[in-house]
């Protein structure tokens, strides 16, 4: 676990996603879980440990950190007793709807509180923003805020004061994001207003290393450059297989200097550019096929 604040930690799990953790005087907050139980477990370990508290709560920053395993092993029990663990509307919503497509097929389906009793899932939402505070004498506010872009449900985590931002997938560092969504209007969006917050100075990805505010913009740049050159494709009619043209360039920002060092390999890069490329050409595609058409 290493330091980025003075109550403000996080570490990286074994599938290399990063995690955070924020100590008070009557407990602490975790920012994600280890996908893994046997790491959750370990992480909850640590986490007493020092902070001669226990965990008050989980706050996840998108749907794909939440393993209803690992939340169970640390939040066996419903209610009063239970670890709350926090998530955005939307997020959870996508949960149960998977949650409910995966029952089995029956007569009677079962009901929600069936569902419920059957797996873990986060039992506390927000729609805009949220604050847990921990500790009343030195109370350490914990800002948790809607951030649309990546996908539904995403979140920002800030700790007031410390200028630490945890941001998800919303921001990647010294490599692209990954484009599981094709809101690109709204993504850049969002990172544009959090670029223009000058308190935030550390900046905590969900996976790679720790940067700044520069990352937000590294990103904002990744993000623009690939809406404008697919939507001139699909303007001036060009084939899903043009797409491949466009990697280099967009590799280019990666690797040639701009953005430090890349944390992953060339190929690997160049694959995750390509994944992201097609699944916003074909989302624009379909859009300007449903689009009704005007008389002039």
């Amino acid at each position: 676990m290493k330091k980025l604040h003075k109550n403000v930690y996080f570490s990286t799990t074994s599938d290399g996603l990063n995690i955070g953790c924020v100590v008070g005087e009557d407990g602490a907050v975790s920012i994600d879980l280890p996908l893994k139980v046997d790491e959750a477990l370990h992480w909850q370990a640590q986490i007493q440990e020092l902070a001669h508290r226990p965990l008050r709560a989980i706050v996840y920053t998108s749907t794909d950190r939440v393993n209803s395993d690992a939340l169970k092993a640390l939040a066996p029990n419903m209610g009063a007793f239970s670890i709350p663990a926090i998530i955005q509307d939307a997020g959870f919503n996508q949960l149960y709807s998977a949650l409910e497509a995966a029952q089995p097929r029956m007569l009677e389906p079962l009901s929600p509180v069936q569902l419920r009793e059957n797996t873990v899932l986060p039992d506390l939402t927000f729609s805009d923003s949220a604050t847990f505070t921990l500790g009343m004498e030195e109370p350490i506010r914990i800002d948790i805020a809607n951030a649309g872009g990546y996908a539904p449900g995403s979140a920002t985590v800030t700790i007031r004061d410390t200028g630490v931002m945890f941001v998800g997938w919303l921001a990647a560092s010294h490599e692209p994001p990954w484009m599981l969504t094709t809101n690109l209007d709204t993504w850049v969006s969002t990172l544009t207003g959090l670029k223009r917050n000058r308190k935030i100075k550390t900046i905590v990805s969900a996976s790679g290393p720790v940067g700044d505010a520069g990352m937000l913009g590294q990103t904002l740049e990744y993000l623009r450059a690939v809406n404008s050159s697919v939507k001139r494709l699909v303007r001036t009619h060009k084939s899903r297989e043009s797409i491949a043209s466009l990697v280099p360039d967009l590799l280019e920002i990666y690797i040639d200097g701009k953005t430090g060092a890349p944390s992953i390999e060339r190929e690997v890069m160049a694959q995750r550019i390509q994944n992201g490329l097609e699944r916003i050409y074909d989302e624009l595609v379909t859009r300007t096929i449903v689009q009704p058409t005007t008389e002039p």
